[in-house]
């Protein structure tokens, strides 16, 4: 297979930053077709602004991005719109509607960038809940939801439009382990069944661990390790190694 053809997304020297924070200083990335890569880091590190930048929601100071060979890093805000009809969003605490139902929330990028009729949103809105486990839920409200099903229903609302790519920023935060790993299984599930490229960002190594194809660490703006899981748990790099064993270093002690 050609590489550049299996290159879905791209990322050449991103340097971005906020007043004197330097948050991303030189990031490279490519994103194979139909794989899941995780990025891990200490909060703060800028993992969810590196996924923003992928889908235009943030513009880089310098650097370039692509998305399906095209650069969106110069595009105006109007052509970033299909842009990003081609990405999914789980946000990092659902940011569902308080005041609209399950199926009114999965409904919402349809009724704004389709002209499918009633019958068609109905059918997707079924067919979602479905494939996220919660069938017949869509009358709803989230507060009566637990936190699990809420990450769920804002799943079915980021597949709605049945992205190529799905950005999962911080999938499990908040949930306790059981829940957190139906979150996991999902994320293997639609990569299987609706052949998404993902990238899921998170500090949870078993999250990690279970769902990657790759991961790499972001340390202070860059990338300092990549590899399998495998390789992660092998690591003699002792930043990889605090992280992945979730131990301070001595100042933070």
């Amino acid at each position: 297979m050609n590489e550049n053809h299996d290159i879905i997304v791209e990322l050449r020297n991103v340097h971005k930053r906020f007043g004197p924070l330097k948050v991303l200083q030189g990031v490279d990335l490519k994103l194979q077709r139909g794989r899941t890569t995780v990025v891990i880091g200490e909060s703060g590190t800028g993992k969810s602004v590196l996924i923003k930048h992928m889908m235009g929601l943030l513009r880089p100071d310098s650097g370039e991005i692509y998305v399906e060979s095209e650069r969106i890093d110069h595009l105006r805000e109007k052509e970033l719109v299909k842009v990003r009809q081609r990405f999914g969003y789980l946000f990092q605490m659902s940011a569902l509607f308080d005041s609209m139902t399950t199926g009114q929330n999965i409904a919402f990028p349809l009724l704004e960038h389709t002209d499918y009729n009633d019958r068609e949103i109905e059918r997707i809105v079924a067919e979602k809940l479905e494939l996220v486990g919660l069938n017949g839920s869509q009358d709803k409200m989230p507060a009566e939801l637990s936190g699990g099903q809420r990450k769920r229903v804002a799943l079915a609302r980021a597949i709605a439009m049945n992205p190529q790519i799905v950005l999962y920023d911080e999938p499990t935060t908040g949930l306790d382990p059981i829940r957190a790993d139906t979150i996991n299984d999902l994320i293997i599930k639609l990569k299987h069944e609706i052949k998404v490229t993902s990238v899921v960002v998170t500090h949870d190594m078993a999250s990690a661990f279970k769902v990657a194809d790759r991961i790499l660490m972001l340390h202070e703006g860059k990338f300092i390790a990549e590899g399998a899981a495998e390789d992660f748990r092998r690591s003699t790099e002792p930043r990889v190694r605090r992280f992945v064993n979730g131990q301070s270093t001595p100042d933070e002690a």
